[in-house]
Order: structure tokens, then sequence, then C-alpha cells
């Protein structure tokens, strides 16, 4: 299985649009929709997004194989927050979010300079906690529902 991943493109909205219907694969995420998701809502978010400065905003590929997103957002002088989805449900437990994060993180560390990446992880979703840990990320500060994480350019072998 190769795993790749390359900048969001506008034409991928046709299939992420799906996936944010999908209320399984936002189940733990901050974002739950109280309508639809439309092409055209999902047109103009990409297009949106691809152009912002502060963002580095990818697709996740498997063999070629659009299968789900992975972000560096709020990018400033030596931090970021880091977030990730597999869409295509088929691709769950597969190891390819460890895969497509060590990719995302050499970048952020190598590529932009960063010193420190963020996250925030729902307490229930219990395979992300543990993929952030094994990439290396830290506890910072939790309360009932979410954990913050960090993970430091120097605490991560690539």
């Amino acid at each position: 299985m190769n795993v790749n991943i390359r900048l969001l493109k506008e034409e991928d909205a046709y299939t992420s649009v799906i996936w944010r219907n999908d209320t399984d694969v936002f189940k733990y995420t901050g974002n739950t929709y109280q309508n639809e998701i439309t092409i055209e809502n999902e047109l103009n978010w990409i297009r949106n997004v691809i152009n912002k400065d502060d963002e580095y905003r990818c697709a996740i590929l498997v063999d070629g194989t659009y299968v789900g997103n992975i972000y560096l957002t709020n990018i400033e002088k030596d931090s970021a927050k880091y977030h990730i989805f597999i869409g295509d449900k088929n691709f769950w437990g597969k190891g390819v979010a460890y895969k497509a994060s060590l990719m995302i993180l050499k970048h952020g560390f190598e590529n932009l300079g960063l010193n420190s990446i963020t996250l925030r992880v729902n307490k229930e979703n219990i395979s992300a906690y543990h993929l952030y840990k094994k990439l290396g990320f830290a506890e910072i500060r939790s309360d009932d529902s979410w954990i913050d994480m960090e993970v430091l350019n120097k605490s991560v072998l690539l």
C-alpha cells in the first residue's frame, strides 16, 4: 500500500462532499453539520482554503486513490495546528493515517520551520489518541470532552 499526500485541489470536492455528509466520518470531530453539505458548499470551501497563506491542506492518497484529508492550519512563525480524517472507511485501521501524518509532520518541521504542532482530540476517539501518541504527541491539557496535544520538532524521529 503506497500512501502519499498532495495539495488539495478543487475537483476533490466531488469526493469529499460525500464524506462531509457521513456522520461516522465526523463523529468525533468538532464539525457537526446541521444541514446536508452540497457540492456547491464543498467547492466553495475548497476554493477558499486552498488559497490561504497560513494553511497547508492536503489530500491523502492510497495507491493513487483519494481517501482522506490532512492539514496544517493556523501556521504562524513556528507553530501550526494538525487535523486529519480518513473519509473512505475502507481505509480505517490500516496505517494510512500514521503514514500520512509522518509526511505532513516532516513537511511542517523540515520545510516550514515549525517547532511545535498541536491538535485537539475527542476523548472518545481512542484510536486517534493512540495514533497521536505513536507520532510523539503529548497531552498538554484536557477537559471533560477534549484533549489538547503537542509534538515538538526535537521529539519527532522522522
